[in-house]
């Protein structure tokens, strides 16, 4: 299958009306060379959005921006993609790639990873989940993985997107020219890592304070490069052959690994010794860690939640996990229902826990003053005062989260159910 795609560099100006006309007029142009999809960058008829209050101001303009690009996809038969903010009902503002296809409703992926420098954090709300776009061509359908800017320093979004079945990732950004060669350098990784085409779109010239690095480009699954602008406003256009893919991925497939990723769910489980040391290496490298305990009995929705909502407050999630003599202790004879051994497997298995380490104490006191975290995580059902290690914790700079859960369900409720039924 053989797909013209394009992706259009410019610089944000006030006159939205400029630069519409403008947009209309390069994909015009697009379509006339063959093109069925124009992808522009990211909050591109605006640059930076240095508040909420501008970005609400721009936000207000979305609708009537893709109402416009809309009846223009129809017209010249190409898709246009690119980034606008977007207004929720609760008022919360995203920042947003849309796909406005010329058939049907468009498509949104709201970025996930917020660009701290940009202060992006204080303006938006990240989104909550990767997206795929299937874009209609005259060929068929192609999957498609829309990506924002400070998104592609992480790879493991391509690569989930890439696993999904993408053969096209499409990068809107809003990149400075003082990490110009980053940019270059991480286009093509993504490409080449995932064995598939990219097309990019980048701001170029000056918008507010902020020199952009311009370098939009249409990259082949090898990195090569296909077509590339320079640093003005510029069309890049490119025939994409996306059957190579596949013959790429028969000879040799790293976009899918067939065992790489699974690791031995003994490699998280600690003893506390050897924790210490793992985490004097992560504090170097400058995460924070993050402490919760539990007996993790059998292991349920409820501590799937928490345990994912702890992970977010830091780098490593650390699970200090209760002995079975620890769980006689506390909660009889008939307790626990999995051994210690099991019910480590069972939570090394979730990917948001980075470290599991069994303590036969009553309490993770010590396992709190040996590691020092740096955020110390328990349910929102725990008073503050009754916490253990929450004062020592605090004492050293750190911080404690409590987390309401969110699943009615509890290992106890679940046990009782089981002998009511027996």
């Amino acid at each position: 299958m053989k797909l013209t795609v394009s992706a259009f560099q410019l610089c944000p100006q006030k006159d939205l009306a400029k630069t519409l006309k403008k947009v209309v007029e390069t994909a015009r142009e697009a379509a006339k060379n063959g093109a069925e999809l124009l992808l522009l960058p990211e909050l591109f008829p605006f640059g930076i959005l240095k508040d909420k209050k501008e970005a609400k101001e721009a936000a207000s303009k979305t609708p009537e921006i893709i109402s416009y690009l809309k009846e223009w996809a129809i017209r010249l038969k190409i898709t246009i993609c690119g980034g606008l903010p977007f207004k929720e009902e609760s008022g919360a503002l995203l920042n947003s790639m849309f796909l406005i296809p010329t058939e049907g409703p468009f498509l949104r992926y709201d970025k996930l990873h917020l660009f701290p420098p940009f202060n992006e954090p204080l303006v938006f709300k990240a989104g909550k989940a990767p997206k795929t776009f299937c874009l209609n061509t005259s060929s068929g359908h192609v999957l498609t993985g829309p990506m924002i800017c400070y998104d592609i320093r992480f790879p493991e979004l391509a690569r989930r997107l890439s696993q999904e079945g993408t053969r096209l990732l499409l990068i809107s950004s809003l990149w400075p020219l003082s990490r110009k060669e980053n940019l270059l350098t991480l286009l093509r990784a993504r490409a080449m890592e995932n064995q598939c085409f990219l097309v990019a779109a980048n701001v170029c010239g000056r918008c507010g304070e902020v020199d952009f690095a311009g370098a939009s480009l249409i990259c082949a699954p090898d990195g090569s490069l296909l077509s590339q602008a320079e640093d003005k406003e510029e069309l890049v256009l490119a025939q994409v052959d996306l059957d190579k893919i596949q013959s790429q991925r028969a000879f040799f497939n790293s976009s899918i690994p067939k065992g790489a990723w699974n690791f031995p769910l003994e490699t998280k489980v600690f003893s506390l010794k050897d924790a210490k040391k793992r985490v004097l290496f992560r504090k170097k490298a400058g995460q924070r860690v993050v402490f919760t305990n539990g007996c993790f009995d059998i292991l349920h929705a409820g501590h799937v939640s928490y345990l994912r909502k702890a992970r977010t407050f830091g780098d490593v999630l650390i699970v200090g996990l209760n002995s079975d003599e620890s769980i006689r202790r506390i909660k009889g004879p008939s307790r626990p229902i999995n051994s210690e051994r099991a019910r480590a497997k069972v939570l090394s298995a979730l990917s948001f826990v980075d470290m599991v380490v069994i303590f036969s104490e009553d309490t993770p006191e010590r396992l709190i003053h040996e590691i020092e975290p740096d955020v110390l995580v328990k349910g929102a059902d725990w008073e503050e005062e009754s916490i253990v290690g929450a004062d020592f914790v605090k004492a050293r700079g750190g911080s404690l989260k409590r987390i309401a859960f969110e699943e009615e369900v509890s290992t106890t409720g679940i046990i009782g159910r089981i002998k009511g039924k027996t």
